[in-house]
Order: C-alpha cells, then structure tokens, then sequence
C-alpha cells in the first residue's frame, strides 16, 4: 500500500483537521472537535501497518485511532 501525501506528511507531534465522510466520523469530529495531534504508536511486534495513526483531540483530551471515516488535512509543518 502506498502513502498519499497526507500520511506521508502526518508526523508525531502534527495537529491536523479531521473531517468526517461519515456519519460516524462526523459525529466523532462534533464530539472531540476537528483538531487532532499525531501521537506516537505504542512499540509491538510485528510493526504497525504503513499509514496506521493515533491522534489526540486538542479539545477533549480523547485517543482515537485514524480511519477510513476520516478525512485529515496537515494544519502543522
């Protein structure tokens, strides 16, 4: 699987702007807000999938997992 530019870009410490596609991931961004941190993944054997994030709300304090609910754009360089 390769990176679009947006994984390629989405580094630990990076806020992004998540938008939802759907209803979930729309009612996930209503909840926690729309501005994320990129987190660091915790350490595992085997290695976490290419393009596999973990993102913190800057309103909420919440963890989630990125996924296919979501769009997410680089806010941060």
């Amino acid at each position: 699987v390769g990176l679009n530019q947006t994984e390629f870009d989405m580094q630990t410490g990076k806020i992004v702007k998540l938008q939802g596609k759907t209803r979930h991931g729309k009612n996930r961004v209503n909840e926690h807000g729309e501005f994320w941190q990129v987190l660091d993944l915790p350490k595992r054997v085997p290695e976490w999938p290419t393009g596999t994030f973990r993102l913190q709300s800057i309103e909420t304090g919440d963890i989630r997992w990125l996924t296919n609910d979501f769009t997410a754009t680089i806010v941060t360089e």
